[in-house]
C-alpha cells in the first residue's frame, strides 16, 4: 500500500487561516497523484468547517501536539511557526519523513519548504522561492472578464480569514470618506460575530460585502487593487494580476512588507500601528493612476506561475516511492 500523509497544522481567529489554506491547497495536489492524506488539527470550529468542506479526514488534537492519536501515515507535513524541533526528533526516530512548511526557528527535518517569492538563500535539504509559493489552482485557470482601468476604482478588502487585529475596520474607515472609490470586503470564516461592520458604510454606495465565500477569484478578478495582509492572499492576487496593498499584523512582518514592495507589485504600509488613514488614502490615490496600476500589475503577474503545490506534491511523493522502495526491498531480503 502506498505511504500516506499526515498534514499537521493549525488555525483559528487568532492564528489566522493561512496555515490551513495552502495545506489544503498541497492536500489537493497529494490527492491527485493517489496519495492518501490526514490532517491533524487544531479543534478550531472555522478548521473542522473549512476541512469538511474540502473534503479531507481530519483529527482534532484538544490538548496540543504531544499527543498524535491521530497520526497513522509514515510522511510528515507540519506547518506552523512554532518551534517543534523535539516533535521532528520525535517522529523521526519512530520512522517518520518529515517535511517543514515555512519554519526558520524548526530543526532536524529531511525537508524544508519556504513557500516564497522572497527566498533566495541556498541551503541543504531546502527548497524555497516563487517556483513553490502555494495558489489554489482555480486562481492559475480563473477565465473571468478582464478588468479595465476606469473610475470609480474597484478597491478589494480581504485581511484574511480571522483578521485578529481588526484591520477590516481600519481600513474601511479610511475609504469611506474617499471619492472615485467602490469596496468590496470579505468577511472571513474565523471574524468574530459581534463585529458590525457594515455599519462603518451603511449609507456609503458602492460599498459591498462579501461572506461565505469559498472562492475569491471572481472577486479578485474584479478588483483594481486589494488592500490585504501579508500572507497566502498576496500571491492569489499576483497569480491574477491583482496588486496589492500591505498591512502587517506582527512585528516580524516588516522585512517581508519590504521585500514585497520591492518587487513591484506592492505598496507597503508597514505594521499595522503604523498603519494610518491618511497612508492607506494615499496609497489608493496611486493606483487611481492608469500607468501607476498597469505597471504593478504586469509585475505582480510574473511573480508566480501557481503550480507551487504540485512541486511540493512531487517532492513529498519522491519520499512515498523511497519508502515503498526501501519495504520491497526489506521482503525481497527476509
Amino acid at each position: 500500500m502506498r505511504d500516506g500523509v499526515t498534514i499537521w497544522t493549525e488555525g483559528g481567529a487568532y492564528i489566522g487561516m493561512g496555515h490551513l489554506v495552502r495545506c489544503i491547497n498541497i492536500a489537493g495536489a497529494l490527492d491527485a497523484l493517489g496519495i492518501p492524506v490526514r490532517f491533524l488539527v487544531n479543534s478550531d470550529r472555522a478548521v473542522i468547517e473549512r476541512l469538511d468542506g474540502a473534503g479531507f479526514a481530519q483529527s482534532a488534537c484538544q490538548t496540543g501536539w504531544e499527543h498524535a492519536e491521530g497520526l497513522t501515515h509514515g510522511i510528515v507535513l507540519i506547518d506552523t511557526r512554532k518551534d517543534v524541533t523535539t516533535l521532528i526528533s520525535a517522529l523521526k526516530g519512530s520512522g517518520k519523513k518529515v517535511v517543514l512548511l515555512d519554519n526558520a526557528v524548526s530543526l532536524g527535518a529531511d525537508l524544508v519548504i519556504v513557500p516564497s517569492a522572497l527566498y533566495r538563500e541556498k541551503a541543504d535539504k531546502v527548497k524555497g522561492g516563487g517556483e513553490f509559493v502555494i495558489v489554489n489552482e482555480k486562481f492559475r485557470s480563473y477565465k473571468g472578464p478582464e478588468i479595465r482601468h476606469a473610475s470609480p476604482l474597484k478597491v478589494l478588502v480581504t485581511m484574511g480569514g480571522a483578521d485578529p487585529f481588526r484591520l477590516t475596520e481600519l481600513v474601511l474607515k479610511s475609504l469611506n470618506d474617499m471619492e472615485g472609490v467602490e469596496a468590496t470586503t470579505v468577511i472571513g470564516p474565523a471574524f468574530s460575530p459581534e463585529r458590525d461592520l457594515k455599519a462603518l458604510v451603511k449609507w456609503r454606495p458602492g460599498f459591498r460585502f462579501a461572506e461565505g465565500i469559498n472562492d475569491l477569484s471572481p472577486l479578485m478578478t474584479a478588483s483594481h487593487v486589494a488592500i490585504t495582509a501579508v500572507g497566502t492572499t498576496i500571491y492569489e492576487l499576483a497569480c491574477m494580476g491583482v496588486p496589492s496593498i500591505l498591512i502587517g499584523n506582527y512585528e516580524s512582518d516588516k522585512s517581508d512588507l519590504k521585500g514585497f514592495e520591492r518587487l513591484g507589485a506592492s505598496i507597503s504600509l508597514g505594521h499595522y500601528k503604523d498603519a494610518t488613514p491618511e497612508a492607506i488614502r494615499s496609497s489608493v490615490k496611486k493606483f487611481q493612476d492608469e500607468a501607476f496600476w498597469r505597471k504593478a500589475s504586469e509585475r505582480a503577474r510574473k511573480l508566480v506561475d501557481g503550480r507551487g503545490a504540485e512541486r511540493i506534491a512531487s517532492l513529498i511523493e519522491g519520499f512515498s516511492n523511497e519508502r515503498q522502495a526501501n519495504r520491497t526491498e526489506g521482503i525481497q531480503h527476509a
